[in-house]
């Protein structure tokens, strides 16, 4: 079904073709029937030759049918051949067409026939010479049938008729059909030029071909520049230009084909000839013409791709110039700013990059004094640089990166270690180079170590000395009842769990004495604070008697909320301290614990488990003392401590 909807809508283009071929040949006979004119230009052939070079394969059937109709009504209608001269003639003409189509197509890929001197060139091979030499042979053979000639009498003329109709016919016929070459361009500037060149072109015609002088190559020039200026499209549009002229002229008897004694037995061979010619020059130099616009159109595609790609290289190496800059800078910048040491030195040990940092710890205000004064030079102490080029010469020798200690003094004279990392540097073409170094100050986190140490013996003696405070504690504890025992312990142990607390945040360097009080008394405050009074520098206890204070101050705060001053209403409590210079490195804390307007005081019958608290911690140093005044108005306390470590402030 497919098939025949091809086949159907074929039917018009094979009706079109058909009136066409029977046009062509029409035209052909009357050019022949003319007087004294024997001409004879064969066209059909062409005409179904770009017919079947515009067309699949498929349809070629259909073409070949429709030119075989035409070539045999022809006959029908102005010969007398019987049926066999007249199909041989038919069958011939469209079998040398198809054959030479097929070999133009085999040898020719190209959509567009015309476009390069190769394929032009084959073209003429197969339609002016290989297409003529079977449909020449097979004519003369039936025109012998015909009229009892020898069948070479007649085949020169067919031969260059076939051919000269296939040389004009098919390209006009491609440029139709838009098979010949690409499209020119219409502008003002073209049909100023066309005029000009048809003006020109008519004139040399009737000049070459008028009989004013008899010489046709005066036609070259024109043929020549619509070849060359208008390519394929201009040469065939003057191939059949000057066909016209020929014609028409030779019809009129004018020229130098029409009866001219010099071509009198070969007029008809000689215009052949001359259209042969022309046809032939105009196509070479069109397909010539084509190829150099290809190639200036391809040299100026490339042209532009080149540019482009330049354009875009050097905006490329622009951007990386630029960046690499960019990263150059931001890598100086960090070089700059990093503390660490950055450095690097090439294969004789010389500095060839050193930071800021580095600089200012070999004392070199820059990489070129550096350079020049060498960097052994540089070290404060000489000793130092030994292990430094040792580990230089490990790097280079080994290939592999190090990470070692060295030692180097600063411009400010202090030793400094250094955690050094060296690798090994390499080129671009993967040769070692040098080296490259970082050095990273690990003074500071030595001498952190070396404190951390200290402060985990400190912890563990201050853990083994509160214990043994609580334990002094426990042993001198007593109470009536359980709950009175247990309640008394936690208080305690609370207390010296705030100091811990205070002087754990302070590096274990102590505790405030005021703040020790103010913990204390801070839950028997009322809104008139002025019933507890603090007077006294600043003065900070170390761990051992911050502890000490502690317990004092809690026990004399818990005596005073039960039976001293801030049980009552009236109550007032006043503690007042100082320090005293005794050595250069010691002082002498003097505390006054002051109760007065609470009930009335008689002094203890007995010992409680405060005072003896009171008198143990606060007596526990060498030339400390503890002394009680029980005064009718309040409890009167003087404890004098001495200090081995104070801050005082005023």
């Amino acid at each position: 079904m497919a098939v025949d909807a091809s086949y159907r809508r074929s039917i018009l283009p094979a009706l079109l073709l058909y009136c066409a071929c029977l046009l062509a040949a029409t035209l052909t006979e009357v050019l022949r029937i003319v007087p004294g004119s024997g001409i004879s230009i064969w066209l059909p052939a062409g005409i179904l030759l770009s017919a079947a070079l515009a067309s699949p394969l498929a349809k070629w059937p259909v073409w070949s049918a429709a030119a075989i109709l035409a070539e045999l009504t022809g006959n029908l209608i102005w010969y007398d051949h019987s049926i066999l001269p007249a199909l041989l003639l038919s069958f011939g003409n469209a079998l040398a067409v198809m054959v030479g189509a097929y070999a133009i197509r085999f040898f020719v890929n190209d959509q567009q026939l015309f476009t390069t001197v190769r394929n032009t060139a084959i073209f003429i091979a197969v339609a002016g010479i290989g297409m003529p030499l079977m449909s020449a042979t097979s004519g003369s053979y039936a025109l012998g049938l015909s009229y009892g000639k020898p069948w070479s009498a007649a085949w020169a003329r067919i031969f260059l008729g076939d051919a000269t109709g296939a040389m004009v016919a098919a390209p006009l016929g491609l440029l139709l059909l838009n098979a010949a070459a690409p499209r020119l361009y219409v502008s003002t500037r073209r049909l100023r030029e066309v005029s000009a060149l048809a003006i020109i072109f008519a004139i040399f015609a009737g000049i070459s071909l008028g009989g004013i002088v008899p010489f046709a190559y005066l036609m070259i020039p024109p043929l020549l520049w619509a070849s060359l200026s208008f390519r394929i499209p201009g040469a065939i549009v003057a191939i059949v230009a000057v066909t016209l002229f020929a014609a028409l002229f030779t019809l009129a008897g004018l020229g130098p084909f029409a009866r001219s004694l010099m071509y009198i037995h070969y007029q008809n061979e000689a215009l052949q000839l001359f259209l042969m010619v022309a046809a032939t020059a105009c196509l070479m130099m069109g397909a010539i013409a084509e190829e150099n616009r290809r190639g200036i159109r391809d040299l100026h595609a490339l042209n532009q791709t080149l540019e482009q790609r330049v354009a875009e290289r050097s905006a490329s190496l622009a951007a990386t110039e630029a960046q690499a800059k960019q990263t150059a800078n931001l890598l100086s910048a960090i070089g700059e700013a990093c503390p660490d040491l950055i450095y690097a030195k090439d294969l004789n040990y010389a500095v060839i990059y050193a930071n800021g940092a580095t600089l200012r710890v070999l004392n070199a205000k820059s990489l070129d004094e550096l350079k020049a004064a060498g960097e052994e030079r540089m070290y404060a102490r000489t000793d130092e640089f030994a292990p430094v080029h040792a580990n230089d010469e490990k790097v280079l020798m080994t290939r592999q990166t190090i990470v070692e200690e060295e030692v180097v003094t600063d411009e400010n004279g202090i030793r400094r270690v250094y955690r050094t990392t060296k690798s090994p540097l390499f080129d671009s073409e993967g040769e070692l180079a040098g080296l490259a170094g970082i050095s990273v100050d690990i003074s500071d986190l030595i001498k952190s170590q070396a404190r951390e140490k200290m402060l985990v013996r400190e912890v563990e003696h201050r853990g083994r000395n509160l214990l043994a405070v609580v334990q002094g504690i426990v042993a001198l504890m007593r109470a009536d009842t359980v709950n009175e025992l247990k309640d008394g312990l936690s208080k305690r142990i609370r207390a010296l769990a705030q100091t811990n607390a205070v002087v754990t945040e302070s590096n274990w360097v102590g505790a405030d004495l005021e703040g020790i009080l103010r913990t204390e008394l801070t839950p028997y405050k009322r809104d008139d604070s002025a019933h507890i009074h603090l007077s006294g520098p600043s003065v900070i206890l170390d761990p051992a008697t911050a502890q000490s204070v502690t317990l004092i101050a809690h026990e004399l705060t818990t005596n005073a909320a039960k039976y001293g001053s801030l049980s009552s209403a009236n109550g007032q409590l006043k503690v007042i301290w100082s320090l005293k210079d005794t050595s250069n490195t010691e002082q002498l804390l003097e505390l006054e614990w002051r109760e007065q307007g609470g009930p009335t005081v008689t002094p203890p019958s007995r010992q409680g488990f405060g005072t003896t608290i009171i008198g143990v911690f606060g007596q526990e140093k060498a030339g400390s003392s503890v002394d009680f005044a029980w005064a009718a108005d309040g409890l009167r306390l003087s404890l004098k401590l001495p200090l081995a470590i104070s801050k005082t402030a005023t």
